[in-house]
């Protein structure tokens, strides 16, 4: 597996990461921005995606709400 870009672990994020990305244990992250790869999400982790993550999501024990396009 390839290094994952960590994301910020609060606000939001509305950049764009390349390939995975990675939000952190005790985050709280709103992405309106794009993923190119998958997003992992670590445990105690918070994240809402109002953006586009086009791989998959892998919720590692966070809560994760979706409005925006996965896939």
């Amino acid at each position: 597996m390839r290094d994952a870009e960590r994301l910020p672990s609060s606000g939001k994020f509305s950049g764009m990461a390349m390939g995975d990305a990675l939000v952190p244990a005790g985050s709280d992250l709103e992405i309106s921005g794009m993923i190119g790869g998958d997003l992992i999400v670590e445990a105690g982790a918070t994240v809402h995606v109002s953006g586009m993550v086009r791989g998959k999501i892998k919720d590692r024990g966070g809560q994760v709400s979706v409005s925006g396009m996965t896939g």
